[in-house]
Formats: structure tokens, sequence, C-alpha cells
């Protein structure tokens, strides 16, 4: 288990957010708990990770380790 520091931007909005995780988080309990606490839009589909890197979406029921996340990589939130 490792924490590592990743860059989120909402798709809607300009400005970054700057988080520390644990690798071991899986991607969809994460969206999950930012959705109770950023302002994101309200849509019928569930949110996703792109990765910008590596240009792909991550897999939301894999953890971040398992995506091959590393500290410094940046996401887009759809």
């Amino acid at each position: 288990m490792q924490d590592i520091f990743i860059h989120i931007k909402i798709f809607t909005q300009s400005k970054f957010h700057h988080v520390w995780i644990r690798d071991t988080y899986v991607i969809e309990d994460f969206i999950q708990d930012i959705e109770k606490s950023w302002p994101l839009e309200r849509t019928t589909f569930a949110h996703f990770f792109y990765h910008t890197e590596s240009g792909r979406i991550l897999n939301s029921g894999k953890t971040f380790r398992e995506n091959a996340v590393i500290s410094g990589d940046h996401f887009i939130l759809f």
C-alpha cells in the first residue's frame, strides 16, 4: 500500500484538484466519495476517469494500483 498524488480535472470546470490517495483505493468507491463532496453535474450515466497520460478510461472495478496509476498522473473526471 502506497500513497500517490494525482491531479483531477472535472470535465465541465477549468481548475484541477490535487489529491493524495491510497493506491489500494477502488476507483468506483473513490468516485462515489467525491460525488458526495465535489460540485459535479448530476447525470444519468456513471462518472468515470480518463487517464490523460495513457489515453484510456480507468477500470472502475479495480484499484488505482491495478490501473497502473502512479504519483503525478492527470485525470479528467467525466
